[in-house]
């Protein structure tokens, strides 16, 4: 077991390395350490955290984002790491509260996936973005980091910037900002 999340933490953090514009200048150690953690709490009240991010986004006028995903998936892994990475973090901390939730392997924490009209999730990470008051923004695009893997750390700069200040849609569905 120890050998195995040895070799998770050593590939995520190579993958990482990989998708740097200049692998020479990635910080390895910044992003072995990202990788050797486990980013999402099975035992986390999803709820709670969630509940609390929707407070937060309101006093702070921020977004929240939302990830849903599990320990055991690369991309969920590589995700988080990309999310760690300095200039990323910074970024979303001012622009975004953030909660992952554990969704086991789609047995956890479904009713939290219910609360944004998901009766299930097509794969993992799913994301998340809504306003304060719950209304979705990137509808549609939640499922596109399914493949992390193949992507790099500017993707996801960009991919925050645009959905940070986004229009909400017209149609947008709206998710529960209080526990059912």
């Amino acid at each position: 077991m120890r050998i195995a999340a040895a070799c998770i933490s050593l590939m995520i953090a190579a993958g990482l390395a990989a998708c740097s514009p200049d692998p020479e200048e990635a910080n390895l150690s910044q992003l072995e350490a990202v990788a050797a953690e486990a980013p999402y709490d099975a035992s986390a009240d999803a709820h709670a955290q969630l509940d609390s991010a929707f407070a937060r986004a309101s006093d702070r006028g921020t977004r929240v984002l939302v990830k849903f995903g599990g320990n055991w998936c690369p991309d969920c892994r590589i995700f988080a790491g990309m999310l760690a990475l300095e200039p990323i973090a910074a970024y979303t901390g001012e622009h975004y509260e953030i909660v992952a939730v554990d969704v086991g392997r789609y047995e956890r924490n479904m009713d939290v996936v219910a609360r944004f009209g998901i009766d299930e999730l097509e794969g993992a990470p799913t994301v998340i973005i809504t306003t304060a008051d719950g209304r979705i923004v990137n509808s549609g695009t939640s499922a596109e980091w399914r493949t992390a893997r193949e992507r790099n750390p500017q993707d996801v700069m960009d991919y925050l910037v645009r959905y940070a200040d986004a229009p909400v849609p017209e149609n947008a569905a709206r998710a529960q900002t209080a526990r059912p």
